[in-house]
């Protein structure tokens, strides 16, 4: 016979053992200063990254010590990357893909000054008295 509904018997996650668990990934991260991913931290747990996405929707919560290890992972790809601790093009790749970091291109088109118009113009001529 199936569990009635709302059945939380066999839940493992609480909302402590969650907070625990994020306060680890960041011990982990703090600790190993070449992780470069909580993917990284969280497999080295024995978890999954998932995990972390699963546990703040279930406790509708952004955990504060996943921010900082974020920030933590993100500065450290900066910085080894620009260092050449780490490859500049796979600390790029991480940044752009997992840090919502990307190129900037900016281009400003004007005329004497003024922006360019995006209305066109059109000139009427009158016909020649032939046609």
């Amino acid at each position: 016979m199936a569990a009635p509904k709302e059945n939380t018997n066999a839940e493992k996650w609480t909302i402590e053992e969650a907070e625990k668990f994020c306060n680890s990934v960041l011990a982990y991260i703090e600790k190993n200063k070449k992780c470069r991913s909580l993917s990284e931290a969280c497999t080295e747990l024995g978890q999954y990254e998932d995990l972390i996405n699963y546990l703040s929707n279930k406790f509708d919560v952004v955990f504060r010590p996943i921010k900082r290890a974020k920030d933590i992972v993100k500065n450290r790809l900066v910085s080894q990357g620009l260092d050449g601790d780490a490859n500049p093009t796979m600390a790029i790749f991480i940044l752009k893909n997992n840090h919502n970091m990307t190129d900037k291109q900016q281009t400003d088109i004007t005329t004497n000054g003024k922006d360019v118009s995006t209305t066109p113009i059109i000139n009427f001529v009158e016909p020649e008295d032939g046609d």
